[in-house]
């Protein structure tokens, strides 16, 4: 928040020097008691700073942050003495990539968006979510997986323990976008392809060689030829634009999801007043499947997009070539339970979990988009 993050003075003059209140301000009031009735709680006014490697432009900003901030901030001033704002950061321009978590625990930031798979390591129980094997229909069921599942799993809040996480929403399935064309693993020998998270075993099993970095840099590193294409969701074609710099688009098996999070400073969370923190928790259950349905969305809108205003092309795998993308699968869940088992986690527990909670969603939401 404007009135209470405190920062070192040169964090401070580099990164808010359009704040006129500058840094080290008196902290905002405690929240009134949580027995208080709204109609007696001290009217507060607060203005949240959210941070964001997306491109201001990018659905997930226009149609996604804006639109829950916006119901958010109507609801407050509607049901509450209280006022919330918020003032945007995007494409990396408070927190790099790397840096947006531990930047919004810290207080650099009050929210954030931001994906795990950005700091590897930090989140290996995440990763399950990220492996490839799974249903994952849409990105509707992708996103109610992740966040039902940290809704059920002590041991995968633990993993967030530092932050107020507002909600989860995950990418769903990808396809190989690149800039020549693609119908056989060995089309893929040899070929730098953009992969993050669970997706990198499964590349390299292809013979490619995964280079991981943030979306932001794919358009400059497929321009240069730092890499031949990327492993991600169609959306990307018309929100990174990377129609301008791909050609080809070719369907894979299920192999690709990548989680996102909404995450809030801990101390602007106990910040604010109660009835405030409930109308957070209401919006945030909603836009876990409006997130969802906006990423499936976008990913269609997107193919669409690369094929009708760029002519790319859209390849499907013969039918033996395709399982022999798929036989790849199982030994890459095996690797990981063994890793995770090494680690002390329960690999093969979290595997189930994560497997149970897609077939629920497949079974309910798989057609959603089709």
């Amino acid at each position: 928040m404007k009135n209470k993050i405190i920062v070192p003075a040169i964090i401070c003059s580099l990164l808010f020097v359009t704040m006129t209140s500058g840094c080290g301000t008196p902290t905002a009031p405690a929240a009134d008691d949580e027995s208080t009735p709204v109609s007696e709680e001290t009217p507060q006014q607060f203005t949240l700073q959210f941070a964001t490697f997306w491109p201001a432009g990018d659905t997930q900003v226009t149609e996604g942050h804006h639109a829950w901030a916006e119901e958010i901030s109507r609801r407050v001033a509607d049901e509450t003495p209280h006022q919330v704002d918020f003032e945007w950061h995007y494409a990396q321009a408070l927190l790099s990539m790397p840096e947006l978590f531990e930047g919004t625990a810290q207080g650099v930031a009050d929210l954030a968006s931001t994906c795990p798979a950005y700091t590897p390591g930090l989140f290996p129980i995440t990763e399950a979510f990220e492996l490839p094997g799974y249903n994952n229909d849409n990105a509707l069921v992708s996103s109610l997986t992740i966040h039902e599942a940290w809704k059920q799993s002590a041991i995968l809040q633990e993993e967030y323990a530092a932050v107020k996480v507002m909600h989860f929403w995950a990418t769903g399935p990808g396809a190989l976008m690149t800039r020549t064309p693609v119908r056989s693993m060995e089309d893929l020998a040899g070929m730098n392809i953009r992969a993050v998270g669970g997706t990198i075993p499964w590349v390299a099993a292809l013979g490619a060689n995964p280079v991981s970095f943030g979306m932001s840099a794919s358009y400059e590193n497929l321009e240069t030829n730092v890499v031949n294409g990327l492993l991600a969701p169609t959306d990307v074609l018309k929100g990174f634009k990377l129609a301008e710099v791909t050609s080809y688009i070719t369907n894979c098996p299920p192999t690709y999801n990548i989680v996102f999070m909404k995450i809030m400073n801990l101390d602007t969370w106990n910040s604010l007043p109660p009835s405030v923190q409930q109308i957070f928790n209401e919006v945030n259950e909603k836009y876990v499947v409006e997130y969802g349905k906006l990423r499936t969305d976008q990913t269609v809108a997107g193919r669409e997009y690369a094929v009708s205003e760029f002519g790319h092309e859209v390849i499907d795998l013969d039918p033996a070539e395709y399982q022999r993308w798929v036989d790849l699968i199982d030994p890459i869940m095996e690797e990981w339970v063994t890793k995770a088992d090494a680690m002390g986690l329960p690999g093969q527990e979290i595997i189930d979990m994560v497997r149970e909670l897609d077939a629920r969603f497949s079974a309910e939401f798989g057609n959603y988009g089709k």
